[in-house]
């Protein structure tokens, strides 16, 4: 998907002199350039979609999370049946990978990426860090410190899905600043991190964390290769969210995941039971209990359980010929309420309230040639919304579903 193509030379010419004047204001350091190369890579991409009614999404539309609850007007029409078309280009992005000198007996290199998603609604369009960290690289032990993926979010195996979403609501979506730290012993593989927030943030914004002291702490156990591979893993978050009203509270989330490939198959699974997953932008957040007092009100996590399965099956032969892929996603979401009765829900402070479940069916196609894809998916996506009860769970729901049709462009530099 990101390739380094010769024919690109000057264009990475180009960069390696704005990334040094930007970075230093001086040209860029030949001396360091002998033993430091940079390596462009990247993609520009183009989403044309419409949907069938108002959904809970951002940027446009274009990040969908799930449908909109449905909402009469006096005349008893649904206003929220509405259907939409648009067309846009804010998921092309820009990568430099770092390869430099050994430092503290270990291989470094490290990673810039951005991409024109933009920060907020009011500047789509414009670039948005995503990843920016440094690498220690020994034989057995790796230590990465900067932004990347939360540990939750499984980079060797995660939904192929056409949509930029990913999988969400249904998988953990975030990129944290962290100091990480892995190891590996055979076909054993652990991982260590502590996170702060910076873009994705739960109740009471980034704050809340950096208020509670604590860190996002996280462990988790890999098994297998490259190809097979399975996991379990564990993550703690404690969040200080207003110390004149409310009590810290801490949450605890657990995960296990599985990826194999089988002849032209591929499987991938993933399960989850998250509390307060307001921040990986997933069903969740923080309720109040109804008793207490100024700088006394105890604060509850809502628990989620969520799962997923990614199926894909390629078609690969001669490179020079056109290459086919056919995938389907499914996931499946609950709300499963708080662990008291008679709580308070705070405006802001949790996703979705009023939804039972959520449950999401995508198949889809691509072709690619050359660096060329040409992608197609159905997004079949339903929220039961309901009535909410004393302890935060929803009764009598009733799904309320949106088609998206996504047909998806790209080009791979």
């Amino acid at each position: 998907m990101k390739r380094t193509r010769s024919n690109h030379r000057l264009i990475q010419a180009l960069c390696v002199i704005i990334f040094g004047v930007c970075a230093t204001g001086l040209p860029f350091n030949s001396a360091l350039a002998q033993d430091t190369s940079i390596s462009f890579s990247g993609f520009v991409k183009s989403d044309i979609y419409s949907d069938t009614r108002n959904t809970v999404s951002a940027r446009d539309g274009q990040f969908l999370l799930f449908p909109e609850n449905k909402e009469f007007n006096a005349n008893g029409t649904d206003i929220n049946k509405n259907t939409q078309f648009n067309m846009i280009a804010l998921q092309t992005r820009v990568q430099a990978r770092i390869s430099g000198p050994k430092a503290f007996g270990a291989k470094t290199s490290g990673m810039v990426e951005a991409a024109f998603f933009g920060s907020t609604e009011a500047n789509i369009n414009t670039l948005r860090l995503r990843h920016a960290w440094l690498k220690l690289d020994w034989t057995k032990t790796s230590l990465i410190v900067g932004q990347t993926w939360h540990p939750l979010f499984v980079t060797r195996s995660f939904p192929g899905t056409v949509s930029f979403s990913t999988g969400v609501p249904f998988q953990p979506f975030s990129r944290n600043p962290q100091i990480r730290l892995t190891h590996k012993e055979g076909i054993f593989t652990g991982i260590l991190a502590a996170m702060s927030q910076r873009d994705f943030s739960g109740p009471g914004g980034t704050a809340s964390l950096r208020n509670a002291v604590v860190p996002n702490l996280h462990a988790q156990v890999q098994v297998g290769t490259d190809d097979i591979s399975g996991g379990v893993g564990v993550d703690f978050k404690r969040l200080d969210i207003d110390a004149q009203k409310y009590n810290p509270v801490n949450s605890y989330s657990y995960f296990g995941f599985f990826h194999l490939p089988v002849s032209i198959f591929t499987s991938k699974s993933y399960i989850l039971y998250g509390e307060n997953m307001q921040d990986q932008l997933m069903l969740g957040g923080v309720a109040r209990e109804a008793t207490g007092g100024n700088n006394n009100y105890n604060l509850l996590p809502y628990k989620t359980i969520s799962l997923w399965h990614d199926l894909t099956t390629g078609f690969r032969g001669d490179p020079n010929k056109i290459t086919y892929e056919i995938g389907l996603f499914t996931g499946y979401s609950k709300n499963l309420g708080t662990d008291q009765n008679n709580i308070v829900t705070i405006p802001g402070f949790v996703r979705g309230a009023d939804v039972d479940y959520l449950y999401r069916i995508a198949p889809r196609v691509q072709a690619q040639s050359g660096s060329i894809r040409f992608s197609v998916e159905a997004d079949i996506t339903a929220a039961a919304y309901g009535s909410i009860e004393s302890d935060g769970t929803v009764t009598n729901s009733d799904p309320v579903t949106n088609l998206r049709l996504l047909i998806g462009a790209w080009l791979f530099f």
